[in-house]
Protein backbone atom coordinates (compact mmCIF):
# COMPACT_ATOMS: atom_id res chain seq x y z
CA UNK A 1 0.00 0.00 0.00
CA UNK A 2 2.47 2.25 1.20
CA UNK A 3 5.17 1.58 -2.36
CA UNK A 4 1.61 2.01 -4.66
CA UNK A 5 1.36 5.33 -2.89
CA UNK A 6 4.72 6.53 -3.26
CA UNK A 7 4.31 5.68 -6.91
CA UNK A 8 1.44 7.47 -7.28
CA UNK A 9 3.28 10.38 -5.69
CA UNK A 10 6.13 10.14 -8.05
CA UNK A 11 3.69 9.63 -11.30
CA UNK A 12 1.83 13.14 -9.95
CA UNK A 13 5.24 15.10 -9.53
CA UNK A 14 6.80 13.86 -13.37
CA UNK A 15 2.76 15.17 -14.69
CA UNK A 16 3.90 18.42 -13.26
CA UNK A 17 7.32 17.99 -14.28
CA UNK A 18 9.53 20.95 -15.87
CA UNK A 19 10.68 19.91 -19.59
CA UNK A 20 14.43 19.95 -19.97
CA UNK A 21 14.53 22.10 -22.94
CA UNK A 22 18.37 23.43 -22.55
CA UNK A 23 21.62 21.66 -24.54
CA UNK A 24 24.25 21.95 -26.05
CA UNK A 25 23.23 23.43 -29.10
CA UNK A 26 20.88 25.82 -27.93
CA UNK A 27 22.71 27.19 -24.78
CA UNK A 28 23.98 30.62 -26.22
CA UNK A 29 20.76 31.28 -27.32
CA UNK A 30 18.73 30.34 -24.49
CA UNK A 31 21.46 32.20 -22.38
CA UNK A 32 20.94 35.73 -24.51
CA UNK A 33 17.09 35.58 -24.36
CA UNK A 34 17.67 34.74 -20.58
CA UNK A 35 19.69 37.89 -19.53
CA UNK A 36 17.27 40.05 -22.65
CA UNK A 37 14.33 39.30 -20.60
CA UNK A 38 15.64 40.20 -17.10
CA UNK A 39 17.47 43.13 -17.95
CA UNK A 40 14.29 44.31 -19.76
CA UNK A 41 12.33 43.32 -16.46
CA UNK A 42 14.86 45.19 -14.27
CA UNK A 43 15.53 48.26 -16.00
CA UNK A 44 11.58 48.79 -16.51
CA UNK A 45 10.85 48.46 -12.86
CA UNK A 46 14.63 50.39 -11.55
CA UNK A 47 13.50 53.43 -14.01
CA UNK A 48 9.88 53.40 -14.13
CA UNK A 49 8.82 52.98 -10.46
CA UNK A 50 5.28 52.36 -9.66
CA UNK A 51 5.81 53.63 -5.68
CA UNK A 52 7.70 56.11 -4.48
CA UNK A 53 11.23 54.68 -3.60
CA UNK A 54 11.85 54.55 0.41
CA UNK A 55 15.25 54.57 1.96
CA UNK A 56 16.96 52.40 4.05
CA UNK A 57 18.34 53.32 7.31
CA UNK A 58 22.64 53.11 7.23
CA UNK A 59 23.33 50.48 9.58
CA UNK A 60 26.93 50.88 11.14
CA UNK A 61 28.33 48.59 8.34
CA UNK A 62 26.97 50.72 5.84
CA UNK A 63 28.58 53.76 7.91
CA UNK A 64 32.18 52.74 7.75
CA UNK A 65 32.77 50.39 4.67
CA UNK A 66 34.55 53.05 2.73
CA UNK A 67 34.01 54.26 -0.85
CA UNK A 68 36.34 53.20 -3.24
CA UNK A 69 35.33 53.46 -6.83
CA UNK A 70 37.77 51.44 -8.36
CA UNK A 71 35.75 48.49 -7.26
CA UNK A 72 33.78 49.18 -9.61
CA UNK A 73 35.22 46.50 -12.03
CA UNK A 74 35.11 43.51 -9.83
CA UNK A 75 31.12 44.89 -9.39
CA UNK A 76 31.09 44.64 -13.12
CA UNK A 77 32.98 41.55 -13.43
CA UNK A 78 29.03 40.17 -12.71
CA UNK A 79 28.65 40.10 -16.50
CA UNK A 80 31.46 37.78 -17.48
CA UNK A 81 30.78 35.58 -14.35
CA UNK A 82 27.44 35.01 -15.84
CA UNK A 83 29.17 34.08 -19.16
CA UNK A 84 31.26 31.30 -17.86
CA UNK A 85 27.93 29.12 -16.45
CA UNK A 86 27.18 28.78 -19.86
CA UNK A 87 31.02 27.91 -20.99
CA UNK A 88 32.10 25.98 -18.30
CA UNK A 89 29.06 24.05 -16.86
CA UNK A 90 28.81 20.83 -18.84
CA UNK A 91 25.85 19.09 -17.26
CA UNK A 92 23.08 20.25 -19.34
CA UNK A 93 20.41 19.34 -16.60
CA UNK A 94 22.13 21.48 -14.60
CA UNK A 95 22.22 24.09 -16.64
CA UNK A 96 18.70 24.04 -17.20
CA UNK A 97 17.97 23.71 -13.75
CA UNK A 98 20.37 27.09 -13.33
CA UNK A 99 18.29 28.66 -16.22
CA UNK A 100 14.72 28.24 -14.55
CA UNK A 101 16.00 29.12 -11.19
CA UNK A 102 17.38 32.33 -12.66
CA UNK A 103 14.57 33.56 -14.12
CA UNK A 104 12.32 32.76 -11.63
CA UNK A 105 14.86 34.77 -8.49
CA UNK A 106 14.69 37.74 -11.56
CA UNK A 107 10.49 37.83 -11.78
CA UNK A 108 10.28 37.59 -8.31
CA UNK A 109 13.00 40.91 -7.36
CA UNK A 110 11.65 42.57 -9.72
CA UNK A 111 7.55 41.88 -8.14
CA UNK A 112 9.45 43.06 -4.94
CA UNK A 113 10.90 46.27 -6.51
CA UNK A 114 7.55 46.91 -7.47
CA UNK A 115 5.67 46.80 -5.07
CA UNK A 116 8.29 47.93 -2.12
CA UNK A 117 10.90 49.82 -3.91
CA UNK A 118 14.17 51.34 -1.76
CA UNK A 119 16.54 53.73 -2.93
CA UNK A 120 20.51 54.29 -1.68
CA UNK A 121 21.41 58.03 -1.29
CA UNK A 122 24.59 57.59 -4.15
CA UNK A 123 24.82 61.87 -3.62
CA UNK A 124 26.64 61.01 -0.77
CA UNK A 125 29.07 60.01 -2.37
CA UNK A 126 29.93 61.81 -5.88
CA UNK A 127 32.54 60.97 -8.47
CA UNK A 128 35.35 63.41 -8.42
CA UNK A 129 37.07 62.83 -12.28
CA UNK A 130 40.43 64.48 -10.64
CA UNK A 131 40.83 61.62 -8.43
CA UNK A 132 39.96 58.76 -10.74
CA UNK A 133 41.33 57.38 -13.96
CA UNK A 134 39.39 58.22 -17.31
CA UNK A 135 38.03 54.86 -17.53
CA UNK A 136 37.11 54.11 -14.14
CA UNK A 137 35.40 57.31 -14.10
CA UNK A 138 33.80 57.23 -17.60
CA UNK A 139 32.60 53.42 -16.13
CA UNK A 140 30.99 54.08 -13.65
CA UNK A 141 29.53 57.26 -14.40
CA UNK A 142 27.85 55.57 -16.99
CA UNK A 143 26.85 52.65 -14.87
CA UNK A 144 24.88 55.44 -12.52
CA UNK A 145 23.35 57.22 -15.18
CA UNK A 146 21.84 53.71 -17.04
CA UNK A 147 21.35 52.02 -13.41
CA UNK A 148 19.02 54.29 -10.94
CA UNK A 149 19.86 54.09 -7.43
CA UNK A 150 16.57 52.29 -6.41
CA UNK A 151 15.53 48.61 -6.95
CA UNK A 152 18.09 47.98 -3.66
CA UNK A 153 16.66 45.38 -1.46
CA UNK A 154 17.30 42.09 -1.98
CA UNK A 155 19.85 42.83 -3.96
CA UNK A 156 19.92 41.15 -7.40
CA UNK A 157 23.14 41.80 -8.17
CA UNK A 158 24.13 39.73 -5.16
CA UNK A 159 21.37 36.98 -5.62
CA UNK A 160 22.47 36.28 -9.22
CA UNK A 161 26.18 35.38 -8.42
CA UNK A 162 25.61 33.53 -5.74
CA UNK A 163 23.33 31.71 -7.29
CA UNK A 164 25.33 31.37 -10.41
CA UNK A 165 27.93 30.36 -8.02
CA UNK A 166 25.73 27.84 -6.55
CA UNK A 167 25.88 25.82 -10.06
CA UNK A 168 29.09 24.68 -9.08
CA UNK A 169 27.97 22.56 -6.06
CA UNK A 170 26.04 19.72 -8.76
CA UNK A 171 28.79 19.74 -11.74
CA UNK A 172 32.80 20.44 -11.77
CA UNK A 173 32.44 20.74 -7.56
CA UNK A 174 36.31 21.36 -7.74
CA UNK A 175 35.15 24.87 -9.07
CA UNK A 176 32.81 25.73 -6.83
CA UNK A 177 35.01 27.79 -4.26
CA UNK A 178 36.66 29.69 -6.77
CA UNK A 179 32.89 30.84 -8.08
CA UNK A 180 31.94 31.50 -4.42
CA UNK A 181 35.25 33.59 -3.30
CA UNK A 182 34.33 35.81 -6.54
CA UNK A 183 31.06 35.61 -6.08
CA UNK A 184 31.40 37.06 -2.66
CA UNK A 185 34.30 39.66 -3.96
CA UNK A 186 31.34 40.74 -5.91
CA UNK A 187 28.84 41.22 -3.43
CA UNK A 188 31.72 43.21 -1.42
CA UNK A 189 32.07 45.92 -4.15
CA UNK A 190 28.52 46.82 -3.85
CA UNK A 191 28.93 47.92 -0.41
CA UNK A 192 32.10 49.48 -1.42
CA UNK A 193 30.77 51.06 -4.99
CA UNK A 194 27.93 52.91 -2.52
CA UNK A 195 25.26 50.83 -5.01
CA UNK A 196 23.93 48.36 -2.07
CA UNK A 197 23.00 48.72 1.78
CA UNK A 198 24.60 45.33 4.12
CA UNK A 199 20.91 44.54 4.25
CA UNK A 200 20.75 43.88 0.65
CA UNK A 201 23.54 41.82 0.25
CA UNK A 202 21.93 39.31 2.99
CA UNK A 203 18.76 38.96 1.47
CA UNK A 204 20.60 38.56 -1.92
CA UNK A 205 22.41 35.46 -0.30
CA UNK A 206 19.13 34.66 1.21
CA UNK A 207 17.25 34.78 -2.12
CA UNK A 208 20.06 33.13 -3.91
CA UNK A 209 19.74 30.03 -1.50
CA UNK A 210 16.15 29.46 -1.44
CA UNK A 211 15.72 29.60 -5.13
CA UNK A 212 18.78 27.46 -5.22
CA UNK A 213 16.90 24.71 -3.29
CA UNK A 214 13.51 24.80 -5.06
CA UNK A 215 14.75 24.54 -8.64
CA UNK A 216 17.87 22.09 -8.06
CA UNK A 217 16.75 20.32 -4.97
CA UNK A 218 13.10 20.17 -5.19
CA UNK A 219 11.18 20.34 -8.38
CA UNK A 220 11.46 17.46 -10.73
CA UNK A 221 12.16 17.65 -14.61
CA UNK A 222 11.74 15.46 -18.07
CA UNK A 223 13.68 14.25 -20.11
CA UNK A 224 16.80 14.47 -17.62
CA UNK A 225 18.91 11.48 -18.54
CA UNK A 226 18.61 12.23 -22.39
CA UNK A 227 19.99 16.08 -22.02
CA UNK A 228 23.22 14.97 -20.22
Amino acid sequence: MIRARMLDAQLYLRKWALPLFLNRQNKYLYAGLMFATSSFLYLMSNHFPVFTPQQLPMGWIDRVTPFVPETVWIYLSEYFFFATIFVVCKDMVNANKYIYSFLALQTTSVLIFVLWPTTYPRELFPLDPATLDSWTYYVFNYLRSTDTPINCCPSLHVSSVYLSAFVYLDDQKKKFPIFFAWATLIALSTLTTKQHYLIDVVTGFGMAVIFYQIFHRYISYRGAQANR
